[in-house]
C-alpha cells in the first residue's frame, strides 16, 4: 500500500530544507514580513509531510503492535520450554556461583545417568591438593554409589515436574503489556514484554502462589520461540511453596537467562536470586547468590560414569596447573 504520493514526496523533500531555517527567520516569517506568502506555502507543505510522517509512524508501529497477541506469544514460549526438557542433549560447561561471603566455580557434566560436578575454584583460587584429593574421593564415592544417584534423579524428577508446573501457569498468571521488538544480534526477534499479577488468577499449587505478588520484565525470542529472559521483583509479601512452605517478604528479586549454547541447544547461562524471608514461618531464609554458566562442550549421549569421572578429572588438573587463569579465559569468551 502506497501512503505516500508524487506531491507528498516533494513536500517531504521541501519540509526537509524548510527544518534547516533558523528560528529567527522563522519567527521573522511567521510576523508577516515580504517572504511570508511563499513561507505559507512552504510551511503548508511542511506541516502536510510533518503529518503524514507521523501518521506513517503510526500506522507501523500500530500494525507491530497489533501483530504481538502477548498472552499466546507467552503460551507458546512456555510450551516450547517444556517441550525441551525432553530433549536429549548433553553438555559440560562451567559454573560460577557467587554468594554473600564466598564464591565456588564448579565443572559439571550432565550425562543419560545424570549430573555429576567437581569444585575448581574456591573464592577465584584453585583447591590446595589436600582439599582437591578430598573432593575426588567424594565425587567417586557418589558416582559410585547408585542409590545416592537414584535419590538425585528423583529429587531432580520433582523439581521438573514443579518447573513445568510453573511454566505451564505463566500464561495466566500475569497481564502482559507489548512494549516493543528489538533485533538480536543475530537477527532474531526479541520481544519485550511488561507483567504485572493478574487478580484473577488461582494458584493450583504452593509453587506458583510466589506469581500473585510479582512483577517485571520478560523477553521473548520470537524466532526460536523461547524465553531469553525474565526479570522480576516482589511488590508484596508472598507466600511459597518448593517442597518446602514459607514466606518471601517484598523487594525479593530475581532474574533468568537463556540462549543458544550450540546447535540450537538453550541452556540458562544467567540466575540471580535476591530474597529474604522465612521457612515454616520459624526460620529465617535468606537467598542470595548469583550464577553464571559458561563454556559449554557438546558431550556424547553415550558418556558413561567412568569417562565423565575423567573428564572431571582432566579439567581439575588443567585449572591446578594453570590456577584461574583458564576459568577467566573461559567466563570472558563467555560475555563477548
Amino acid at each position: 500500500m502506497q501512503l505516500i504520493g508524487p506531491n507528498q514526496q516533494l513536500c517531504f523533500e521541501k519540509a526537509t530544507e524548510q527544518f534547516s531555517i533558523s528560528s529567527n527567520l522563522v519567527m521573522d516569517k511567521l510576523a508577516g514580513m515580504d517572504s511570508a506568502p511563499s513561507y505559507r506555502s512552504d510551511f503548508r507543505c511542511s506541516l502536510a509531510a510533518i503529518l503524514l510522517a507521523l501518521i506513517a509512524s503510526a500506522t507501523a508501529w500500530s500494525q507491530q503492535k497489533a501483530d504481538v497477541d502477548p498472552i499466546e506469544l507467552v503460551r507458546s514460549a512456555s510450551k516450547s520450554e517444556i517441550r525441551a526438557a525432553d530433549a536429549e542433549q548433553y553438555f559440560m560447561f562451567k559454573d560460577t556461583t557467587e554468594y554473600k561471603d564466598h564464591s565456588i566455580t564448579k565443572e559439571i557434566v550432565r550425562t543419560r545417568q545424570g549430573g555429576l560436578s567437581a569444585t575448581l575454584l574456591l573464592n577465584g583460587k584453585a583447591l590446595p591438593p589436600e582439599e582437591r584429593q578430598k573432593e575426588d574421593a567424594k565425587l567417586v564415592k557418589y558416582a559410585n554409589d547408585p542409590e545416592a544417584r537414584r535419590k538425585r534423579r528423583e529429587s531432580n524428577k520433582e523439581d521438573d515436574a514443579r518447573a513445568e508446573s510453573m511454566l505451564t501457569s505463566l500464561p495466566d498468571a500475569f497481564t502482559y503489556t507489548y512494549v516493543g521488538t528489538d533485533r538480536g544480534p543475530n537477527g532474531e526477534q526479541l520481544v519485550h514484554l511488561k507483567f504485572t499479577a493478574n487478580p484473577k488468577f488461582q494458584p493450583p499449587n504452593h509453587e506458583t502462589a510466589v506469581y500473585q505478588g510479582m512483577e517485571g520484565d520478560m523477553i521473548i525470542d520470537r524466532t526460536a520461540m523461547r524465553i531469553a529472559k525474565i526479570d522480576g521483583t516482589l511488590f508484596k509479601d508472598v507466600d511459597f511453596g518448593w517442597g518446602i512452605l514459607g514466606k518471601l517478604y517484598k523487594g525479593g528479586k530475581f532474574r533468568i537467562v537463556q540462549r543458544d549454547v550450540g546447535g540450537g541447544h538453550w541452556e540458562e547461562v544467567e540466575e540471580t536470586l535476591h530474597f529474604y524471608g522465612k521457612i515454616l514461618m520459624v526460620k529465617s531464609l535468606t537467598i542470595w547468590s548469583s550464577e553464571t554458566m559458561f563454556d559449554f562442550r557438546p558431550i556424547s549421549s553415550d558418556l558413561t560414569t567412568a569417562q565423565a569421572l575423567d573428564l572431571l578429572h582432566k579439567s581439575a588438573e588443567v585449572v591446578a596447573e594453570n590456577h584461574a587463569g583458564v576459568i577467566s579465559e573461559a567466563q570472558n569468551s563467555h560475555t563477548k
